[in-house]
C-alpha cells in the first residue's frame, strides 16, 4: 500500500485558482455595495460567460450526485454503526487493511475524543443547552452514561450539525456511486460503508475553487431596508450565484457545492441542477426597468443606489436543486428523487448595456435565505487521512469495484492477457514484467507495479498506453 505524503500546505481544504486572470471590465473589482473581489467569478474561472443571452435557463449535472450521510461528529464520525450488529465503516476498514486501533484514531481526529477537554463536559444534553449551538451530550460507543454506575464517563457537548459534509459533498459530485457490496480480505463493504470512507478521504488535501465569504454570525439582524449589513453575511451575491449555476450546470454539466445557509451554520450540499422559473414566453430572462427594479427591492427614490454602474436589470426567480443527506444502506440511494430538494431564490441581476452580468441584489425573503458560498474540487484527494492510516488510493479501489460490480476477478469480457495473473486494468497483486507488453511498459515506468502491488497508480499509467486496452 503506497502512502503519499501531503506537503505542509495541506489543510482541511485548501484553495487554488482564486487569482485567476481576467480581461474585460466584467472581471473588474468594484465597490462595497457592488460586486466585490470575494464575489467576482472572474477570480475563480476566467472562462465563465456573463452575457445573459448566452446563459441557459436550465441546467443539470451530468453525474448524478450521491445522497449519503454526513457522519456526525457527536456520533463519533465513521465509528458509528449503522447496519445492526455489523461493525462500523472504520472497524471494517481496519480489519480489511490490517490497521489496529483505527477507531481511536478516527475519534481523536474526527469524532468525540477530538473535543474532550476543549468543549464543555456534560452528564446529559440538558447540560449543553446554555451553549445555544445545537449541542448534544456525546459519548463513544460503550462508555457508561449513568453517573451511579461504575466506570461512568462524562460526555462532551458537540453540535449535532458538525460532521464531514465538507468531505461528503465534493465526493458526491466527483465519483461514481458504489452500488454493490464488495469483499476485500474477507471483509464485506456495503455502499454505506464506502460512502463513509469516501467522505473521510475527501475531507482533507483537496484542491478547490471557492467563491464568496463565510458568515460567522448567528442570524444577523437586517437593517431598516431588510438587507444584512455585514458583507460576508449578505453575500453570496446573486449575480455570482447566477453566473456559477448557469456556467457550471447549464453549460458544463458540472455540479458544485453550496453552503445553503447564509449565517453561522455550514451545511455543504451538492447542487445538481437549476431552473429559471419566470422566463418570458420566448425563452429569455425577464428584463425590467430601473424603476421596476427599485420597486421590487422596496427601495425609495428614482436612483438605483446598490450598483450605480448598472445599465440594465433582470428580474430572476431561480429554483436551485440540491441533494440532501441519506442514511447509510446496503444499497445506494443515487437517483432516488426523495433526496432531491429545491430552494427558490428571487433577485435582480445587474448588467452593463450589453447584458453582461456585473452584480445583483436579492429580493424579499431571499435577502436572508440564500447560499453563503459555493465551491467545487479541481482534483481528486491527495494522499491520506486518519494519521496516515486511510488513503484515497485504497478507498478508491473499493469504490471502483463497488461501482463496477463488486468482484475482484476479471469479467468474461475482460480476459487475462498472456501470462499475467490478473487483468492489467484492475488492481491486484504485483505482475511479472514480461507477462504482457502492457506490464512491461508500465513496470519500466513504475517498478512498484511489478515489485510490490498493481495498484490504482499502475492502472492510471496503463490507461495511457494502447497496448493495455484500459478505458
Amino acid at each position: 500500500m503506497r502512502n503519499p505524503i501531503i506537503g505542509a500546505a495541506a489543510s482541511l481544504i485548501f484553495m487554488t485558482g482564486l487569482a485567476a486572470g481576467c480581461s474585460t471590465n466584467i472581471g473588474e473589482d468594484i465597490g462595497h455595495e457592488k460586486w466585490n473581489r470575494q464575489n467576482n467569478p472572474a477570480h475563480v474561472d476566467d472562462n465563465f460567460k456573463y452575457n445573459v443571452g448566452e446563459l441557459p435557463l436550465t441546467g443539470q449535472s451530468k453525474l448524478e450526485p450521491i445522497p449519503a450521510d454526513y457522519w456526525a461528529t457527536y456520533h463519533d464520525s465513521i465509528n458509528a454503526t449503522w447496519d445492526g450488529d455489523s461493525p462500523s465503516p472504520a472497524t471494517k476498514f481496519g480489519e480489511a487493511f490490517g490497521i489496529d486501533g483505527l477507531e481511536d484514531i478516527i475519534s481523536r481526529n474526527y469524532g468525540i475524543d477530538k473535543y474532550r477537554g476543549s468543549r464543555k463536559s456534560c452528564k446529559t444534553s440538558s447540560d449543553c443547552s446554555d451553549l445555544e449551538d445545537g449541542s448534544s451530550c456525546s459519548r463513544r460507543a460503550g462508555e457508561v452514561s449513568d453517573p451511579d454506575t461504575e466506570g461512568y464517563v462524562d460526555g462532551v457537548c458537540i453540535p449535532s450539525w458538525w460532521g464531514i459534509c465538507h468531505g461528503w459533498a465534493p465526493y458526491a459530485i466527483s465519483e461514481p456511486a458504489a452500488v454493490n457490496p464488495v469483499e476485500h480480505n474477507g471483509v464485506t463493504f456495503y455502499p454505506g460503508d464506502i460512502e463513509a470512507l469516501m467522505s473521510l478521504v475527501y475531507g482533507k488535501g483537496l484542491r478547490v475553487k471557492f467563491l464568496s465569504e463565510r458568515c460567522n454570525e448567528k442570524a444577523p439582524d437586517p437593517d431598516e431596508d431588510g438587507r444584512i449589513p455585514e458583507d460576508e453575511c449578505r453575500d453570496m451575491n446573486p449575480g455570482s450565484l447566477h453566473v456559477v449555476a448557469t456556467n457550471m450546470l447549464g453549460i458544463r454539466g458540472q455540479g458544485f457545492v453550496e453552503d445553503r445557509t447564509y449565517d453561522l451554520q455550514v451545511w455543504n450540499q451538492p447542487v445538481k441542477g437549476y431552473d429559471v422559473t419566470n422566463a418570458t414566453e420566448d425563452g429569455k430572462l425577464k428584463e425590467v426597468t430601473k424603476a421596476e427594479a427599485i420597486a421590487l427591492l422596496d427601495a425609495e427614490g428614482e436612483t438605483y443606489t446598490y450598483n450605480t454602474d448598472a445599465k440594465r436589470f433582470f428580474h430572476v426567480k431561480l429554483a436551485l436543486h440540491w441533494i440532501t443527506e441519506a442514511p447509510p444502506s446496503q444499497s445506494s440511494h443515487v437517483g432516488e428523487s426523495a433526496y432531491t430538494r429545491t430552494d427558490n431564490y428571487e433577485y435582480i441581476l445587474e448588467t452593463d448595456a450589453d447584458g453582461n452580468i456585473m452584480g445583483g441584489e436579492y429580493v424579499g425573503s431571499s435577502r436572508t435565505n440564500h447560499p453563503d458560498f459555493v465551491w467545487w474540487p479541481t482534483a481528486k484527494p491527495n494522499g491520506w487521512v486518519a494519521e496516515g492510516k486511510v488513503t484515497y488510493e485504497d478507498v478508491a479501489m473499493l469504490n471502483a469495484k463497488a461501482a463496477a460490480g463488486g468482484s475482484d476477478e476479471p469479467s468474461g469480457d475482460e480476459p487475462v492477457a498472456n501470462g499475467c495473473s490478473h487483468n492489467e486494468c484492475q488492481t491486484g497483486e504485483k505482475l511479472v514484467s514480461d507477462c504482457s507488453p502492457c506490464a512491461t511498459t508500465v513496470c519500466e515506468l513504475d517498478p512498484y507495479c511489478c515489485d510490490t502491488e498493481w495498484d490504482s497508480y499502475c492502472i492510471d499509467e496503463a490507461r495511457n498506453h494502447a497496448s493495455c486496452g484500459c478505458e
